[in-house]
């Protein structure tokens, strides 16, 4: 190996882990706050997906959606389907400019097609069973032209600013980034808090695939000063809740 290269392979080793760390945290985070049951996948032939599995909502925030005896479940009180979800996740300093956002459109088509092609999902008046929602987590902010392109987007897609965690820091999200008119709100104060969660139109709005149903916020208190993402529905925060809640939950069951 050369002096260059043996220079360099820390750093290699070091942005890896760094990267790993990352998507770990990140499913964690969409499990405990996002009602997301994902698994990694990235690797040689992801397809450019890092992560992928089941967003599992309400059942009265995806009443147009097609049920089945296989994606509904019962949840407490209520009852819970899912809508597929394919994920970038992105440990870079710099900020994710829109070619990643263009990126995560062809990897949402390309991962369609060959959902359609195996005949998972059946479309009625553009609606599907299984519906492909793209998520794109970074732990840098996103830029303006960035956020427009996923605003002008046909695809669902949700945008999560998650910074990275430090100790006496912490990053301003957005603040240099406003949102397009038209995105579902964060909060009053978005520009001051921490982190980000964003649903472009054509997942959150009124005539997107959650019909304006669930709204992203960002949430924080006294013992997570850093925050969260959370989701809310009529003025409700929805309890976020995983087929895998509910297996330990049966086990704990006396």
């Amino acid at each position: 190996m050369s002096l260059k290269a043996a220079s360099l392979a820390p750093a290699s080793v070091t942005a890896v882990m760094k990267g790993l760390k990352f998507e770990q945290r990140s499913l964690c985070l969409l499990r405990d706050h996002l009602s997301m049951s994902l698994r990694r996948v990235g690797g040689k032939g992801d397809g450019g997906i890092d992560l992928q599995g089941w967003w599992w909502l309400p059942a009265e925030c995806l009443g147009h959606v097609l049920s089945s005896s296989c994606n509904t479940l019962e949840s407490g009180e209520t009852s819970r389907r899912r809508l597929r979800v394919v994920a970038q996740c992105k440990a870079e300093e710099k900020k994710i400019g829109p070619r990643y956002i263009r990126e995560l459109e062809g990897t949402v088509l390309r991962h369609s097609s060959g959902i359609a092609q195996t005949g998972s999902d059946i479309a009625v008046a553009g609606i599907t069973r299984d519906a492909l929602v793209g998520m794109f987590i970074s732990i840098s902010p996103f830029t303006k032209a960035s956020l427009l392109q996923a605003y002008s987007s046909p695809i669902p897609l949700a945008l999560l600013h998650l910074p990275e965690q430090s100790d006496g820091h912490q990053s301003d999200g957005l603040s240099d980034s406003p949102l397009a008119e038209g995105m579902a709100p964060i909060s009053e104060q978005a520009s001051a808090l921490p982190g980000t969660l964003v649903f472009n139109p054509a997942l959150g709005g009124h005539t997107g695939l959650l019909r304006g149903m669930v709204e992203p916020r960002w949430e924080r208190s006294p013992h997570d000063t850093s925050g969260h993402p959370g989701l809310w529905s009529n003025g409700k925060r929805i309890q976020s809740w995983t087929p895998e809640d509910h297996e330990e939950d049966s086990q704990e069951a006396p």
